[in-house]
């Protein structure tokens, strides 16, 4: 009887104590103005994270990771895209409801391989682990109410050229990826299309490459064909305005664009064409049918 009185008092706190928490929960969200949220991330070359309006506060959302290539100057801070304020785009996606809400997550990358290099610091600074980045950003997101449905990388140049550095270091930390894409980054390095298939060969991760118009870049051909092989698939429907156009690997969905040059006509907005073209396509909200 008397164990029986004790198993029912535990209970009877437990009880209390999960209704204080959701009461607590209930009383954070209520005091919540729902607004787009840039915030800081506290770690070494942290950079920031955007939230959107509708999760500002609380909710479930995939994270996606943007790697922005090199920070000639310096900029410890500058908008998400590496100063392309990308932030402002997805914004206008998610509010008319064209895309999910997706949370935007920038380290900042201020340099390139070697210090010996244009005086710049080594990729992401003295070190700079993603092991802890990930983290402090999960413990972020986490202090703002928000559940990690997938984890994503979108990555541009530098980003990818320094071997256990950048996107390297980043797919390390972060193994189960939902999507990888890259853009304009290191396709002369031998290791790098050898890198994607040892890498993501049987894994369901979704694989994209652009790269902005292939003849300004000689060894784009031979790291095409390590990617997507010689006996390729076509992609399906590409804005012609953008892209010339779009392969697939056999029994894959890694896809390799090659944009226009009078479409994209920049280093700079080839990465922001890329993650228009990957949220449509891969976050896109579809409408309902009407029964």
């Amino acid at each position: 009887m008397i164990r029986r009185s004790n198993l029912l008092i535990a209970l009877l706190s437990a009880t209390v104590a999960l209704t204080g928490l959701t009461t607590s929960a209930d009383a954070r969200r209520r005091r919540c103005r729902r607004r787009d949220k840039l915030v800081k991330l506290k770690y070494k070359q942290g950079g920031q994270v955007w939230i959107p309006r509708r999760i500002s506060c609380g909710g479930t959302a995939p994270v996606v990771i943007m790697l922005h290539g090199n920070n000639k100057s310096l900029d410890r801070h500058p908008s998400l895209g590496g100063g392309r304020h990308l932030e402002k785009l997805v914004s206008k996606y998610v509010r008319s409801r064209q895309i999910w809400p997706v949370v935007l997550a920038e380290p900042i990358h201020h340099g390139v391989c070697s210090k010996n290099r244009g005086g710049l610091p080594s990729v992401f600074g003295q070190g700079f682990s993603f092991a802890v980045y990930r983290k402090k950003l999960s413990k972020l997101l986490r202090n703002h109410g928000i559940r990690v449905r997938s984890w994503s990388l979108m990555a541009h140049s530098g980003s990818g050229c320094c071997p256990g550095a950048g996107i390297f270091a980043a797919v390390k930390a972060f193994p189960r990826l939902f999507l990888y894409a890259t853009s304009d980054t290191c396709y002369g390095s031998p290791f790098y299309a050898n890198f994607i298939v040892t890498h993501f060969l049987r894994k369901r991760t979704r694989v994209v490459n652009t790269c902005r118009g292939a003849a300004g870049f000689p060894d784009y051909k031979r790291y095409e064909r390590t990617f997507i092989g010689k006996r390729y698939q076509r992609c399906g429907r590409v804005d012609r305005r953008y892209y010339k156009r779009c392969r697939k690997r056999r029994g894959k969905r890694w896809y390799a664009y090659v944009t226009k040059p009078t479409g994209v006509t920049s280093h700079n907005q080839v990465f922001k064409e890329i993650v228009k073209t990957l949220l449509y396509k891969f976050f896109r909200r579809r409408p309902r049918r009407r029964r």
